[in-house]
């Protein structure tokens, strides 16, 4: 749940907003709609916690998805996948597995039993937040959108992380502008 009273956004001298309060719940779905430069990119990055808001509360419950407007900004080594999965928070769950399952191996018999308990309880997090279902709808994403370059294919992964954050199977969204958006549990 995302939980906004008299939020006020300005950059530099410029108000964008002030004396904004909304509530978003888990199930509803909002767009932000306004005219380029109104502030709906910079309203998303705050609620994202990327911007501190300049004056106001802001109250996030649960875990947010945010997926930047611009595909080509963020981490350039993050596959396509973990970014689709970022935007519905299992990305990063993902990377962890993976870490844990080499470190299983380790010759010291510490280091593989802790990585074996970390990765049951990552796999456990993972499963209960529909993780595999969403890795299959990623895959299949990517596989449709096959891209021929590294610009396609950052663009298929943003279309694809943006169908994820919104489509409501396994997390309901508030949609932003320009595929920007947080997520609500």
């Amino acid at each position: 749940m995302i939980e906004v009273t008299n939020l006020e956004i300005r950059v530099g001298a410029r108000t964008l907003m002030s004396d904004v309060s909304f509530r978003v719940d888990k199930g509803d779905k909002v767009g932000l709609v306004g005219r380029n430069g109104a502030g709906k990119t910079t309203l998303t990055k705050v609620l994202a916690g990327d911007l501190p808001p300049n004056g106001g509360n802001l109250s996030v419950r649960g875990e947010l998805g945010y997926l930047p407007q611009d595909p080509r900004t963020g981490d350039p080594s993050q596959l396509a996948r973990t970014r689709i999965l970022d935007a519905r928070g299992l990305g990063s769950i993902l990377v962890q597995m993976e870490e844990s399952s080499r470190l299983m191996g380790a010759d010291d018999p510490d280091i593989a039993a802790t990585a074996m308990s970390r990765y049951g309880n990552l796999t456990d997090r993972f499963t209960a937040l529909g993780g595999y279902a969403a890795e299959a709808e990623a895959a299949s994403k990517l596989e449709v959108n096959a891209p021929e370059n590294a610009e396609a294919e950052s663009k298929a992964a943003a279309d694809a992380a943006a169908d994820a954050a919104l489509s409501g199977e396994e997390k309901d969204g508030a949609g932003g502008a320009g595929g920007a958006g947080p997520a609500c549990p």
